[in-house]
C-alpha cells in the first residue's frame, strides 16, 4: 500500500480543507477543535497533523503530539468510504513502529461501537490505564469528559501519567486563550 504522507502544516490548502472535512465528520463536537482553534494550535511545534493520500484523495488523518516521553495520538480517522480495507491497521502499525510510547484516548466502553473501537486498538497491544482520566477540554467552559487512556504495550505508572497529563494540559492552554479572544 503506497500512501503519500502530507504534513498539514505545510500543505496546500486544498488538502488541509479536505482533511478538515474528515475531521469534522469523524468526531463529536466535545472531542474536536473549531477551525479557528486549529489554525492557532497548528503553530505549536509539538503538534503534528498529517494526512495520508492515495490518488489525490484523503485516506486518513492522524493528528498527534510529540511530548518528552510520549507520543499522544489525539485524532485518527479513516475516510468512511475506505474503512474495512485495512488502511487504518496498516497506518497505525507503521506509526507505532516509528514513534515511542504511544498513547491515545477513547470513550468509556458503553456500547458495541466503543467496544469495537477498543478491540481495534487492543489488537495492536494497547492497554487500558487505570488512572481516572479526563480529556483536556477543546472548548472553554466544556464539561469534564471522562475517557479511557490507552498506552501502547505497557501501562503508565502514576508518576508517568501525572507528568504526561501536565504536558498535555500545558500544550492545550493556548486553546483556552483563543476562546477568550487573547490571541489574534
Amino acid at each position: 500500500m503506497e500512501l503519500q504522507i502530507i504534513n498539514l502544516k505545510d500543505c496546500e490548502k486544498d488538502y488541509f480543507y479536505k482533511s478538515w472535512e474528515l475531521y469534522e465528520s469523524s468526531f463529536p463536537s466535545e472531542e474536536k477543535r473549531t477551525l479557528k482553534e486549529q489554525n492557532t494550535i497548528i503553530k505549536n511545534e509539538n503538534y503534528n497533523p498529517i494526512a495520508f493520500i492515495k490518488d489525490e484523495n484523503i485516506v486518513a488523518i492522524l493528528f498527534f503530539w510529540s511530548f518528552t516521553q510520549h507520543t499522544f495520538i489525539e485524532h485518527f480517522a479513516v475516510n468512511p468510504t475506505l474503512r474495512g480495507q485495512s488502511y487504518g491497521s496498516k497506518i497505525l502499525e507503521d506509526f507505532l513502529s516509528r514513534h515511542n510510547n504511544c498513547i491515545l484516548e477513547i470513550e468509556l466502553l458503553s456500547d458495541h461501537i466503543t467496544k469495537k473501537r477498543f478491540d481495534f486498538y487492543k489488537k495492536f497491544d494497547f492497554v487500558i490505564n487505570e488512572h481516572k482520566h479526563f480529556q483536556i477540554p477543546f472548548r472553554q467552559n466544556s464539561a469534564k469528559l471522562e475517557l479511557l487512556l490507552l498506552s501502547y504495550k505497557d501501562k503508565l505508572t502514576k508518576n508517568e501519567y501525572d507528568n504526561l497529563y501536565l504536558q498535555m494540559k500545558n500544550s492545550l492552554t493556548i486553546v483556552g486563550n483563543v476562546n477568550k479572544g487573547e490571541i489574534k
